[in-house]
């Protein structure tokens, strides 16, 4: 099982590359798109966060050349949920003019992308956007030729494994460390960014209190949380974890397993990859709790 991890420059690749990553993923900070279209209108879901997220089209084409040079695959993502025609051209024209296919594929949700680029027999994985939830959507897809897909985070590991018994022809990817918000996956219409009053952002910034109910506890488990900053960035984004499942998703056929957090540290990401790579590699399935894993909030797969 692979394990899929962000990259933001093309000088932390060895690095990643040591702990155990085995294929990468990067976003495109485009300054003409945003002269073009205006800030509001995403190139990649985390266009807001700018260059602490994503790269500049030189850079890009470096980290590309350095993930080949350690046999490693990498991926550009354009997996805004909509695009315009005009969009969807900008993209195609601004792949062709920099060479950007020379990556090993494209993360994509919007269909009309989706089918421009299977025009030009470019490699995609379906991104999460699409809200891969059941064996028609993931049908659908796979008659339009698509043979990978990033399953979103709210579906559950009985789930995951009865798609990936069902088509195991098709490359299955699933979230397993990092940025566990809900909203984040193919249900948010909202934009992705504080700057821009996204809607977890907003959320966050109240002050009133959040009731956490947790039944599965002895008895019924309650816990007033009213610092919901610590709420979504400590938890949902911080801890989001699925260590304790990372052998039943090796078990089931699931292709890779990701990382997120294109503009998180890089210390972090590296120390995720080295847990993750340890529980890949042991022969018996062992039952791990992520440290500070308060009761399950943070877990992908409760």
């Amino acid at each position: 099982m692979n394990i899929m991890v962000p990259v933001s420059s093309a000088d932390k690749i060895g690095k990643l590359c040591a702990a155990g990553a085995d294929e990468l993923y990067v976003g495109i900070y485009d300054e003409k798109w945003n002269r073009t279209f205006g800030n509001y209108e995403e190139i990649n879901r985390m266009s807001s966060f700018g260059t602490k997220a994503n790269v500049k089209i030189d850079e890009c084409k470096k980290i590309i050349n350095e993930c080949h040079n350690y046999g490693k695959a990498v991926y550009i993502a354009f997996n805004s949920g909509v695009y315009s025609d005009r969009q969807t051209d900008y993209i195609m024209r601004l792949i062709q003019k920099n060479e950007l296919y020379e990556s090993d594929g494209f993360i994509i949700s919007d269909i009309g992308l989706i089918l421009k680029m299977l025009e030009k027999n470019y490699r995609i994985i379906l991104s999460t956007m699409t809200g891969i939830y059941n064996s028609e959507i993931v049908q659908f897809y796979y008659n339009m030729g698509i043979r990978r897909m990033i399953i979103p985070r709210d579906v559950q590991i009985n789930n995951i494994i009865s798609l990936v018994n069902k088509f195991p022809e098709i490359k299955f990817e699933v979230f397993i460390m990092r940025n566990g918000c809900k909203y984040a996956d193919s249900n948010c219409m909202s934009y992705h960014g504080r700057k821009y009053g996204s809607m977890c952002s907003c959320i966050d910034r109240q002050s009133d209190g959040i009731l956490l109910l947790d039944e599965n506890m002895d008895g019924q488990y309650q816990r007033e949380i009213y610092d919901n900053n610590k709420l979504f960035t400590h938890v949902f984004h911080k801890k989001a974890c699925g260590l304790c499942f990372v052998k039943k998703l090796q078990e089931a056929g699931v292709f890779s397993v990701k990382v997120v957090g294109r503009a998180d540290n890089e210390a972090e990401i590296i120390s995720d990859i080295k847990i993750i790579k340890g529980l890949i590699e042991q022969d018996e399935h062992q039952k791990i709790c992520y440290n500070d894993c308060w009761y399950g909030l943070n877990c992908y797969y409760h």
